[in-house]
C-alpha cells in the first residue's frame, strides 16, 4: 500500500491495522460500513469492547494523516468517500494476488475477506480486458494492438488460454512466429504448474504456426487457428539441401551464437547422483559463458524442459538458441560416466556425441574437470558449425555476425593475402551493424596486428586506425570488455603508453574478470616493462580461460615472452615452438624462438628460424626490433636485441 498526499508525499500510516482499516474503506465502493463489522474483521481477535477501542484509535490515526479525502465518521458507521481520491484497484489491471500483498496475515477474518476482495478484482477486470480483447479482434484492429491486449489480460489471470491464442495469433500478424512459439511454450509451462491442460484449439494454433515457419514463415491465422488460405489439411514441409528442413531465418539470433544446457539425465540406480547431474549441467553453463560472442540461456530456463522428451528444435526455438547441449550421468564401479551431445536446433542434426568417464573422487574437483573436458571437445565443434553455416549462405545473406565471423577466421590464416581480406570484412560486418562493439574492437585488433607481423605499408597511419576503431568501441558498449582491452593492447604495444594499457585491462576485467584477451595482453604488457613473474601468473590465466580461442598462438606468444621476461628460457622455447606449430605465419612466434635459444646458449639453432623470419619479413633487422619493441625504455631491451644480433639477426638493413 501507499498513500500520496496533495503534494506527493507518502502519507500512508505505519500501524498495519490501521492501514488494513483504510484498505476495507477503499474497496468498499463508497459504502457506508458498520463499525461492528468492519472491527470485527480487523480485530477479530479481541474482544468487542477493545475492538471498538482499536478502532476509533485507527480512524484517527487516518483522520491527522494529513489527506484530503472525504472520511464521515458517526457513532455506529464509517464511510470512505471514494470519489475524492484515485483508487489504482479500480483504474489499473493488475494480478489478483499481488492485491494488498502486505497486509495479508492481519487476522483470519481480514485474510478471508481479502481472499473474497481478489477474487471479485480478477473476475471484474477479466471482464472489462476480455471486452477490450474481443472488440479488438472483431474489428481486425492492428497486431500491435491486440498483443498489447492480450497481455494485459494474461498478467490479470495468467492461465487464460483465449488470450495466449490472441497473442499468437497477433505475433504471427505481425511476422514474429519464433515469438508466438515462445509465448506458448511460457504459457504451456504457467499451464503444467496448475495441473490445466491445454485445450486442442490452442494447440492447433502452435502446430499451424510451426508448419507455416518450416514452409513460407509464419502466416496469419484465422480465428480456428487454420493457417490463412489453406485447407485444414496438414501443409506439406519444404526441405532444403539434403533434405532439411528450411528454417525461417526469423527463429534465430542475429548476432551471435547461442547455446543452452538442458538438464543432464542421472542413469544410476542411486539417486544422490542427481546432484552430480545438476553439478555437471551449472559447471558446463559457467564454463561455456567464458567462451567469447558465445550466448549462453540461463539454466533456470532450460531447466523448464528436464523432464520433457522434445524435439531439439521446437526447444530452440522455445529458447531462443541455435544449439543444445545435452547428456547423461552413469555411475559404472568407481567411475562416472558422462556422454554428452551437442545438436543444432534448425536440423535437429547431432554435430558431435562423445562419452568421458573420470574415476570418483572429490565431487566438485570432479565435475571440473568433466566440464573442462566437455568445454575442450565442445567449443571448437561449435566454432566450425558457425563457419559452416556461413560458408553456405549466399554473401547477399550475410548478417553483421556473419561477416565479423569470417573475419575472425581469416585473420588466423598463415596467408598474408587472406590477413589482409579481413579488413573489408569487418568493414562490412560495421555497415550492417555500426554500434557492433566487438567487431569495431576486432578490426582495431587487426591493426595492431597488421603492424606487429610487419605487413603494415604504413604503420603511423595503422596505429592511428587502431586507436579509431578501439575509442569506437569503447562508445559504442561501455560494458564489452574486448573494446576496453584492445584499447589497452594498443596503447601499450604501439605507443608504449604503460598507465592507459594497465587502466584499459582494469576497466575490461571489472566488466569480465574472465576476459581471456585482457589477462593475456596484461601479461604481455607485464613482461615489456620486464615484471616477468607477474607477466607468468597472469598469462597462465588467460591460457586456462581460453583454450578454444581462435588466435591461439597470440596465447603461446605471450606465454613465451612471459617466461623470457622471467628468466626461464627452456619453457619460453617451448612456448615459442608450440606458437610456430599453431601459425607458421606469425612471426612473432619466430623472433620469440629466436630469443630464446639465443638466451639459452643454442645460438646455432637458431639459424632456422632465422631463415623463416627473413622470408616472411625481409627487412626485419635488431635496430626496427629495438625500434618497435614496445619495453625499448625498459630493463629487457638491450638483453634482447643482443641475443637477436648473437643469433645472426642482420643489425641493421
Amino acid at each position: 500500500m501507499r498513500v500520496l498526499g496533495p503534494t506527493g508525499e507518502d502519507i500512508l500510516p505505519k500501524a498495519k491495522k490501521t492501514q488494513a482499516l483504510l484498505a476495507f474503506l477503499c474497496l468498499s465502493h463508497g459504502e457506508r460500513l458498520s463499525r461492528s463489522r468492519i472491527a470485527g474483521v480487523i480485530w477479530d481477535r479481541s474482544g468487542e469492547i477493545q475492538a471498538r477501542d482499536s478502532l476509533r484509535h485507527a480512524l484517527y490515526e487516518l483522520d491527522r494523516a494529513g489527506a484530503s479525502w472525504q472520511l464521515e465518521m458517526e457513532r455506529h458507521a464509517v464511510r470512505l468517500d471514494t470519489t475524492a481520491c484515485w483508487i489504482d484497484a479500480f483504474e489499473r489491471p493488475e494480478r489478483a494476488d499481488l492485491l494488498l500483498d502486505s497486509l495479508h496475515g492481519i487476522s483470519p477474518a481480514f485474510d478471508q475477506w481479502l481472499l473474497g476482495e481478489r477474487v471479485r478484482f480478477e473476475v471484474r477486470w477479466q471482464a472489462v480486458l476480455e471486452r477490450q480483447l474481443d472488440d479488438l479482434v472483431e474489428q481486425n484492429a492492428a497486431p500491435a494492438l491486440r498483443a498489447g491486449a492480450a497481455r494485459n489480460l494474461l498478467n490479470v489471470v495468467p492461465t487464460y488460454e483465449r488470450a495466449i491464442r490472441a497473442l499468437m495469433t497477433a505475433f504471427v500478424d505481425m511476422d514474429e512466429g519464433a515469438e508466438a512459439i515462445r509465448e506458448y511454450e511460457r504459457f504451456r509451462l504457467v499451464a503444467d504448474t496448475n495441473g490445466l491442460p491445454l485445450s486442442q484449439k490452442t494447440v492447433a494454433i502452435y502446430e499451424a504456426i510451426r508448419l507455416g515457419s518450416r514452409t513460407n514463415g509464419a502466416r496469419p491465422l484465422d480465428r480456428t487457428g487454420k493457417t490463412a488460405g489453406t485447407s485444414s489439411a496438414p501443409a506439406a514441409e519444404a526441405v532444403g539441401p539434403a533434405g532439411q528442413e528450411a528454417i525461417d531465418p526469423a527463429t534465430q539470433p542475429e548476432l551471435q551464437p547461442s547455446i543452452a544446457v538442458l538438464p543432464f539425465r542421472n542413469l544410476s540406480v542411486e539417486a544422490g547422483h542427481d546432484l552430480v547431474a545438476d553439478g555437471v549441467t551449472e559447471d558446463l553453463v559457467e564454463a561455456l559463458s567464458r567462451v567469447p560472442g558465445l550466448f549462453v540461456t540461463s539454466r533456470l530456463s532450460a531447466a523448464a524442459f528436464r523432464k520433457q522428451d522434445r524435439p531439439p528444435r521446437e526447444i530452440g526455438v522455445a529458447l531462443g538458441v541455435r544449439y543444445l547441449l545435452s547428456g547423461s550421468v552413469r555411475r559404472v564401479g568407481d567411475r562416472l560416466r558422462l556422454v554428452v551431445e551437442l545438436t543444432e536446433t534448425n536440423t535437429n542434426r547431432a554435430l558431435w556425441v562423445s562419452q568421458f568417464d573420470e574415476k570418483f573422487r572429490d565431487l566438485i574437483e570432479m565435475q571440473n574437470g568433466l566440464a573442462a573436458a566437455v568445454l575442450y571437445r565442445v567449443a571448437p565443434h561449435l566454432r566450425s558449425a558457425e563457419l559452416k553455416r556461413v560458408r553456405i549462405k549466399r554473401p547477399q545473406d550475410y548478417t553483421a555476425y556473419d561477416f565479423f565471423l569470417r573475419a575472425q577466421d581469416n585473420m588466423h590464416s598463415p596467408s598474408r593475402a587472406v590477413f589482409e581480406s579481413a579488413g573489408p570484412l569487418f568493414n562490412s560486418a560495421i555497415e550492417r551493424q555500426p554500434q557492433y562493439a566487438a567487431a569495431l574492437a576486432w578490426r582495431a585488433y587487426w591493426h595492431v596486428m597488421r603492424v606487429g607481423q610487419g605487413w603494415s605499408p604504413d604503420p603511423t597511419h595503422d596505429a592511428s586506425q587502431a586507436d579509431y576503431f578501439a575509442r569506437l568501441a569503447v562508445d559504442s558498449d561501455p560494458v564489452e570488455p574486448m573494446a576496453y582491452a584492445v584499447q589497452g593492447h594498443a596503447a601499450a604495444f604501439l605507443h608504449k603508453d604503460f598507465d592507459l594499457a594497465f587502466s584499459s585491462f582494469e576497466t575490461a576485467l571489472q566488466i569480465n574478470p574472465n576476459s581471456a584477451r585482457a589477462w593475456l595482453w596484461n601479461a604481455n604488457t607485464h613482461s615489456y616493462v620486464g615484471d616477468g613473474a607477474r607477466a607468468v601468473e597472469k598469462v597462465n590465466r588467460a591460457m586456462a580461460l581460453s583454450p578454444y580461442d581462435p588466435l591461439v598462438c597470440a596465447y603461446s606468444g605471450g606465454a613465451s615472452i612471459a617466461y623470457l621476461a622471467d628468466g626461464q628460457y627452456a619453457r619460453a622455447i617451448e612456448f615459442a615452438l608450440r606458437c610456430v606449430r599453431e601459425n607458421r605465419a606469425y612471426t612473432s612466434a619466430y623472433k620469440l624462438l629466436i630469443l630464446g635459444l639465443s638466451l639459452a646458449g643454442r645460438e646455432i639453432e637458431a639459424q632456422a628460424p632465422i631463415h623463416q623470419l627473413l622470408l616472411l619479413e625481409p627487412e626485419f633487422t635488431v635496430q626496427q626490433y629495438r625500434d618497435r619493441f614496445p619495453g625499448r625504455d625498459g630493463p629487457l631491451v638491450e638483453l634482447f636485441c643482443d641475443a637477436l644480433a648473437r643469433a645472426g639477426v642482420p643489425r641493421s638493413s
